[in-house]
């Protein structure tokens, strides 16, 4: 990630030196990817012709020829690099990198002379941030254009599974909920019933609920990302991943923000872009002040050796553009969250605390509190000052949401959810109210989600 954030700020007049640096960066993404044998800037016999980058895929051989233009290629570079397979034994397939991506002529002589494999920035940037490998992505992209015929196969297409099913349905329970599964609350807080599962759970496990900023909400599931329609209790399947963990994150304007394979994905319609990667650890994506989105990753408290540790990230436009800061907090974090005033509040294993980039992201230990009355799952900013934080409270199978004042750590309690296997999800509803997700499977296999709309009082949210 440094290495590339370095090639990205490319000075005038460097363009060159770029280029033979970027033809051996991209030679050390494909071995770190699985294509060990990859090497760069390789001369042809008698120097007649010089390879960007040379591998092999399987018992295949592959030529690359890497381009970082300002402007999209045109097809003259594809017919220059099919030109060089006169001189290569039958059977070498030839690739193009173009990092300013192709031109329409160039697209539409790909699409019908399907010979030069046409990666373009998304499929790079999905290499160096993790989210998929080079031996993968080669993989799909064969499988993809042997079905479907062309060169050139979009991020957002290679990334979908193999079929997901139809979508699982849900349904409005009675108001007063489900028999075996009370819900005790706090005064002031009022609880409405709004989806349990119809039917037998198909989607995999479920890791996190997000607003959409309409009736719908996303909930990221193993096999991908379903849009659920409150109102009608309706899902469908979006174009999002298999294997997403975490709540996505609408980001206004500008698309949906998943985790993903540890890198950070956007997706706009039926475009992919990478925006952060190389997380580690357990990750989710998290809103910030003024629509910004920032990931939070933990290995674990850090170690004398220098193992472990926290870091915050704010991602940007370009992945090149995204920035990570060390967490200095001794302790263990099972959730974070960032308020609209700038306060990051970490609940730990025992001890919570608040900080900011302001104060250097610095947890002393004199400004560690006792921990809220449970081990937090999810986690919730609402208002300026106020974090919801909900999870297993240690009474057998019990669940609670309590409130978080992030300026003198006091908690709140809101509710109980005796007899629920896991809180799978908060999102925020509007400024007093959040949906929540529960899981009250009990001794079955998989989840029986049954979510909640909770109305929490002003007292509990200054």
């Amino acid at each position: 990630m440094d290495t590339y954030q370095e090639l990205h700020r490319c000075v005038p007049g460097q363009e060159t030196a770029r280029g033979r640096r970027f033809n051996a960066f991209l030679a050390e993404v494909l071995r770190s990817g699985g294509l060990h044998d990859a090497v760069s800037d390789q001369r042809g016999l008698r120097g007649r012709d010089e390879t960007d980058v040379s591998f092999t895929l399987g018992h295949t051989g592959y030529i690359m020829e890497a381009k970082w233009e300002r402007e999209p290629v045109s097809e003259t570079p594809l017919l220059k690099i099919e030109g060089r397979l006169k001189t290569r034994p039958p059977g070498v397939r030839p690739v193009l990198v173009s990092m300013s991506g192709f031109t329409a002529p160039a697209r539409e002589h790909a699409e019908f002379h399907a010979g030069v494999v046409l990666l373009d920035r998304s499929h790079v940037e999905a290499m160096v941030s993790g989210l998929i490998s080079a031996e993968a992505l080669l993989h799909r992209h064969l499988a993809v254009t042997s079905r479907r015929g062309g060169s050139y196969v979009p991020l957002a297409d290679l990334l979908q599974g193999d079929g997901q099913g139809p979508p699982p349905s849900l349904m409005r329970p009675p108001a007063q909920g489900i028999d075996g599964f009370p819900v005790i609350t706090e005064p002031g807080v009022t609880v409405t019933h709004e989806l349990t599962a119809d039917e037998a759970w198909t989607a995999g496990e479920i890791g996190g609920i997000a607003n959409t900023g309409g009736s719908g909400l996303l909930w990221t599931t193993m096999d991908g990302v379903l849009r659920v329609d409150v109102a009608t209790g309706g899902s469908t399947w979006t174009t999002a991943p298999a294997f997403c963990q975490g709540p996505a994150l609408v980001a206004p304007g500008t698309g949906t923000l998943l985790l993903s394979e540890g890198a950070a994905l956007r997706l706009t319609g039926d475009q992919a872009d990478v925006v952060g990667g190389r997380f580690t650890g357990a990750g989710w994506l998290m809103p910030g002040p003024d629509d910004s989105a920032w990931v939070f990753t933990t290995q674990g408290p850090r170690s004398a050796e220098g193992h472990g540790g926290h870091t915050l990230s704010r991602l940007s436009n370009l992945l090149a553009d995204s920035t990570s800061f060390e967490v200095d907090f001794a302790g263990r974090v099972h959730q974070a969250a960032l308020t609209r005033s700038g306060t990051l509040f970490l609940a730990g294993g025992g001890h919570d605390v608040t900080t900011s980039l302001e104060s250097g992201l610095r947890c002393p230990r004199d400004r560690w509190t006792e921990s809220a009355p449970l081990t937090a799952r999810t986690s919730v900013s609402i208002g300026d000052h106020t974090v919801l934080l909900a999870g297993r409270t240690g009474n057998g199978i019990e669940q609670a949401l309590v409130a978080v004042d992030t300026r003198t750590n006091r908690s709140t309690l809101l509710l109980r959810l005796p007899n629920t296997t896991y809180i799978t999800g908060l999102a925020a509803a509007d400024e007093d109210a959040v949906h929540l997700l529960a899981d009250i499977r009990g001794n079955d296999q998989t989840p029986r989600p049954h979510m909640l709309h909770v109305a929490i009082p002003a007292s509990a949210r200054p």
